[in-house]
């Protein structure tokens, strides 16, 4: 019987990839809650404490050792903005892959989200995952824990606040970077338009 152990390991992450997701990482630990300013644009400034929302339904790319696997994946994120520039909630996912037989991967994530200036945001988030593809030929369900970071730029929908009041569009790109439980990493580009409610 085949199982995951019997692939190759997958080529590792070339070292500016690595680079970017550390910077990332360091970049929300560094960063500290503080009064938003007028400078910062929209979305820093107009939203308030309270309930925050985000849905989106967006292309991904899984690569694989030889190849990459088209797949989409739709989020929603349930929580709080503890103030204009934090943002904590949980997200649901589900990714969907375009390939024969590859099971549906649900997942949930904890995410925390930082305004950094204007509309740009960093985030990451921690969970697991029930599927990730190991190779196209292998079919049975793969799930993994780690985690992901994230990047985007947030901007109100119409020119007039009043109309548009606490609803933004958001251009943004996550790395999904999972453990299997054979200790290989498999990761998930996701890329795409989500919108924020609150």
């Amino acid at each position: 019987m085949t199982t995951a152990l019997a692939y190759p390991r997958p080529v590792r992450l070339p070292a500016s990839v690595k680079l970017a997701l550390l910077a990332l990482l360091a970049a929300l630990a560094v960063i500290t809650p503080r009064p938003a300013r007028a400078s910062e644009g929209e979305v820093a400034t107009d939203f308030k404490r309270g309930p925050f929302a985000e849905f989106g339904w967006r292309p991904a790319l899984v690569p694989l050792r030889n190849d990459a696997m088209p797949a989409a994946r739709t989020h929603f994120i349930l929580g709080a903005r503890l103030s204009p520039a934090v943002t904590l909630g949980t997200m649901g996912h589900v990714t969907i892959y375009f390939d024969k037989d590859q099971k549906v991967g649900v997942g949930l994530d904890a995410m925390i989200q930082v305004n950094v200036v204007r509309g740009f945001y960093l985030r990451a988030g921690a969970g697991a995952i029930s599927h990730v593809p190991v190779a196209r030929e292998f079919t049975a369900r793969t799930p993994g824990y780690g985690g992901q970071v994230g990047l985007g730029y947030a901007f109100r929908l119409g020119k007039d606040r009043s109309k548009a009041n606490g609803v933004a569009l958001a251009l943004g790109a996550d790395y999904d970077l999972r453990i299997l439980a054979d200790k290989r990493r498999r990761g998930i580009f996701v890329l795409g338009l989500t919108f924020m409610f609150g």
